[in-house]
């Protein structure tokens, strides 16, 4: 036997001992308990989050967007009462001969949303070509730009990002089973087909040494693959995995997965607004901790993957 058993002087400490423990506990239970009920859910979503991010929002601190000051570019779009935030658009799959006009990215789309919704404000999307965007946020004509990764390449005097990406997740690298790129290390100098604005192109070209050769979505993106103009395809992996589980895709195998992001798919607005920048700031770190960065990924990848199905046996053309 130990000599805490048989010692009355352990035994006593060992008592005190677990005794402090559940005092401990239970101080800590009301207080957790008295955090739970004062926070109520305010916001009906926040029961259907899972667990950890309900934590991470019952543990927020940060104060409510409506009470952050805003700088000019925002004031100036609550005096109008309108957000005017730049997309991405491209045309949806469809019969050949009842093509469709270009629409606004969904996912973008969805975080303009909510950046006017947490100003009180209505919403004007203003879908832009790649060659326009910088132009339209100099001349005032949008107020935000929501389109993905920035071209690194080319000068964006004038403009500034909002600290934090409005994206997350992994990417995922797939080629034809038969085809000339087998492994990871034959991507080097490969050609890699990716949507415009995609994270995942600096990163096959940084991680692997590819060549990305950008299309107008991830739509446009998977069709010209499928058609073979690029020996692989990147794309967020839950899109991927999503479509290798069709029956069409059999003929593909997944090269590379758990790619991280190159770069963040930022919000841009006018230089020099210092004040509008944090308050975009602010509602990104939201979008991530609130379940609603989650639920846009998802609606995505499946939107993309019925979209990408369409294409199959020539159904539909993607001009």
């Amino acid at each position: 036997m130990s000599d805490a058993a048989t010692d009355p002087r352990a035994r006593k400490q060992a008592t005190r001992a677990a005794a402090g423990t559940l005092v401990l506990a239970a101080v800590a239970l009301a207080v957790l308990g008295g955090i739970g009920s004062s926070w109520a859910f305010a916001d009906p979503a926040d029961a259907r989050l899972p667990a950890s991010l309900t934590w991470l929002r019952l543990l927020d601190t940060s104060p409510p967007l409506t009470s952050l000051p805003k700088g000019p570019v925002l004031a100036r779009a609550q005096q109008r009462g309108e957000l005017r935030v730049g997309v991405r658009r491209y045309p949806r799959p469809a019969p050949p001969e009842s093509p469709t006009p270009p629409e606004p990215d969904a996912f973008d789309a969805t975080l303009a949303r909510q950046l006017a919704d947490s100003l009180g404000l209505k919403l004007k999307l203003v879908g832009l070509a790649a060659e326009e965007r910088e132009a339209a946020l100099r001349d005032g004509r949008i107020d935000l730009l929501v389109a993905g990764v920035a071209d690194a390449a080319a000068p964006q005097p004038g403009i500034a990002a909002a600290k934090g990406s409005y994206d997350s997740g992994r990417g995922q690298v797939v080629a034809l089973r038969r085809g000339r790129v087998q492994d990871e290390a034959a991507l080097r100098g490969a050609s890699v087909c990716v949507g415009e604005g995609s994270g995942y192109a600096g990163a096959v070209a940084q991680r692997y040494g590819a060549q990305p050769r950008s299309y107008p979505s991830s739509v446009h993106a998977a069709s010209a693959f499928m058609a073979g103009e690029c020996a692989a395809l990147a794309d967020d992996g839950e899109v991927l995995q999503r479509l290798m589980r069709n029956e069409e895709w059999r003929f593909y195998k997944t090269l590379a997965q758990g790619l991280p992001l190159g770069s963040d798919a930022t919000v841009r607005l006018a230089e020099g607004d210092a004040v509008s920048r944090d308050y975009v700031a602010a509602a990104l770190r939201r979008w991530h901790s609130d379940g609603t960065l989650e639920k846009a990924r998802s609606a995505r990848a499946g939107n993309l993957q019925f979209e990408i199905t369409l294409l199959k046996d020539g159904l539909v053309c993607h001009s």
